[in-house]
């Protein structure tokens, strides 16, 4: 009991002080150096890979002395081809809900714009929030701290846990931030609708994980709908060349909200409905 927990305890604290160490050095090479932009990003990414990854993977150690090392762990690079899947699936979730909501007359799309507008953008933010948020924040929460769980727990209260302790990855980062005086304490409040999201959002990337039974699944969803939220989404909030422009015709940011909501409530649904063909499948 006591050194799962400690093992739990290890890979939310990497996590959380990993990002906050990452948006430090992003901060100190902006005042300090001026480093602005994807500058600031690649540091920023650096730092979060360096520190986590490395420990996560010190910790796996630790973890299958105790429980035994799989055949094929989830982080497998044999299991990497669940990448494409994971991103492929958020990208069509994320253009089907664009349509829809079109088709419901919540937003006008204006115009598609040609890929030599976005394209470059689009591929180096990729890269940067790859080693930033997508691998790192996956290998400690959906591949360490979900193994952690699923050897404690059942499938399903691993699922909701796992999610939990995303929201709290999110809600250390903010404490730290108010404790060194980067963000007032409001943060904490005006991030609650932030922390509903991640908890789907976490929700999501478990199932894709327990469906693939590869973390790399849940590196390319996670990767997809960045993407999507910052070049499709929501451009002007993120400051990146538009995929498509389009205006919201019933309610200020309904479009994205709606479009946001499925991606993550889309996954659920589709992941459930996979997992129980899967199940169906074995059953025979």
């Amino acid at each position: 009991m006591k050194n799962w927990f400690v093992l739990l305890l290890g890979a939310w604290a990497t996590a959380t002080i990993g990002i906050f160490l990452a948006v430090i050095a992003g901060d100190i090479s902006e005042e300090q150096f001026r480093i602005t932009g994807d500058g600031r990003q690649i540091i920023q990414a650096t730092v979060m890979s360096v520190i986590i990854i490395p420990i996560i993977l010190f910790l796996y150690r630790r973890l299958h002395k105790l429980t035994g090392k799989p055949n094929k762990p989830a982080y497998s690079f044999k299991r990497s081809h669940h990448f494409f899947t994971g991103f492929f699936l958020a990208t069509v979730l994320a253009v089907i809900s664009l349509f829809t909501a079109s088709m419901i007359g919540w937003i006008d799309i204006n115009q598609w714009h040609a890929p030599q507008y976005w394209i470059s953008a689009l591929l180096i933010n990729m890269l940067i929030a790859f080693f930033y948020e997508a691998l790192p924040e996956e290998l400690a929460l959906r591949g360490f701290v979900y193994d952690v769980l699923k050897h404690r727990f059942a499938v399903w209260l691993s699922i909701f846990a796992q999610s939990l302790v995303f929201v709290f990855f999110a809600f250390g980062h903010h404490i730290l931030q108010v404790i060194v005086g980067m963000e007032p304490i409001e943060i904490i409040l005006l991030s609650i609708p932030s922390y509903v999201l991640f908890f789907v959002f976490g929700i999501a990337l478990a199932l894709i994980r327990e469906w693939t039974g590869s973390l790399w699944a849940a590196v390319g969803f996670h990767l997809g709908y960045l993407v999507m939220a910052r070049f499709l989404i929501m451009p002007e909030e993120y400051g990146a060349p538009p995929i498509v422009s389009y205006q919201d015709t019933f309610m200020y940011l309904v479009g994205a909200l709606f479009m946001i909501t499925g991606i993550m409530l889309g996954g659920i649904l589709l992941f459930l409905l996979f997992l129980l063909i899967k199940r169906l499948l074995r059953s025979r």
